[in-house]
């Protein structure tokens, strides 16, 4: 069955096309345009140019290659993002989505894995631990077209007979991660042997979680015979702080430090509490594997063939 994967020139949609690739799977891919770190005809991927939320372009590429299943990452990824264009968000992240439902609809496709986020549950007034049964409230945008796009989701499947699942993904991170992010800052800033300035997160939570352990869960959400579930949390598993999160990435980076600076980074952190993993562990067999040091020693890497390139 040939596997459709989208949002290539992103973090988990590239690494998600290599493993699939690598694992010698029929893949085809799909972004705006072919990123140019991906070698797509050494991989032996064939590539067709998407730019959401063009619906055609879902029902060109079912019937040109075939195409049975979709991990659906092309999206606007983070609320980083065009915060001065947000009916553009919603063009994108809920118009695509609901142009590739229909298309497996249409086409009777198999199982659709596309992308929620922790920004769904929107802001707490706790920082209680969340599973997926916790009502979604978000406050932004881009997490108010996750929460809409898994509404849509569910009711595609029980209106429609569509199998589709959302993963609502914490903080990722790895090789390939180009937006604001602060493990690999604090990679960058450490090689340079600066400091990173943090705006201070009182009152909210860091929950890192390397891409390779995200891609474990999307193959085992494609592969699943059924998915009791149309929403799991991936995360891992825990609350991580910040001096915990420079400890771990000093191993990789000595001399990795932060200093609070509230002009400093403010991304990756949530006012949600710890999202809890136990049904992804138990349908999927999500174990998240890769420590905070091994994915920045990873991270480091790339920086540094990256810098070379």
């Amino acid at each position: 069955m040939t596997i459709l994967v989208t949002g290539i020139g992103g973090l988990i949609g590239a690494a998600v096309l290599r493993r699939l690739a690598g694992l010698g799977r029929p893949v085809v891919a799909m972004d705006r345009a072919a990123p140019a770190g991906l070698d797509l005809e050494r991989l032996g991927v064939p590539f067709l140019p998407h730019d959401l939320p063009d619906p055609q372009r879902w029902h060109e590429v079912v019937v040109r290659h075939g195409v049975r299943r979709v991990v659906h990452a092309g999206s606007i990824s983070g609320p980083m993002l065009l915060g001065d264009n947000p009916a553009r968000i919603v063009d994108i992240n809920l118009g695509g989505l609901i142009g590739l439902l229909e298309a497996a609809r249409i086409h009777r496709l198999g199982r659709i894995v596309w992308f929620s986020s922790i920004m769904a549950y929107g802001e707490r007034a706790d920082l209680e631990p969340v599973g997926e049964d916790v009502p979604l409230r978000p406050h932004t945008v881009y997490g108010a077209t996750k929460a809409a796009g898994e509404a849509l989701v569910e009711a595609y499947g029980a209106e429609q007979g569509v199998d589709a699942v959302a993963l609502r993904v914490a903080s990722c991170y790895g090789p390939g991660r180009t937006t604001a992010c602060l493990i690999r800052t604090l990679v960058e800033d450490g090689l340079a042997g600066r400091a990173t300035r943090v705006h201070p997160a009182a009152g909210r939570s860091r929950q890192h979680i390397f891409v390779e352990d995200v891609v474990d869960a999307v193959l085992a959400a494609l592969d699943a015979p059924v998915l009791p579930r149309r929403a799991y949390n991936i995360g891992p598993g825990r609350s991580q702080t910040l001096d915990e999160i420079v400890a771990a990435v000093r191993e990789a980076v000595p001399g990795t430090a932060a200093v609070a600076d509230p002009a400093g980074l403010a991304w990756n952190t949530f006012g949600v509490g710890t999202l809890r993993i136990a049904a992804a562990e138990r349908d999927l067999g999500f174990r998240p594997s890769t420590g905070i040091a091994a994915g920045a020693a990873a991270t480091r890497d790339w920086v540094l063939a990256r810098a070379g390139a």
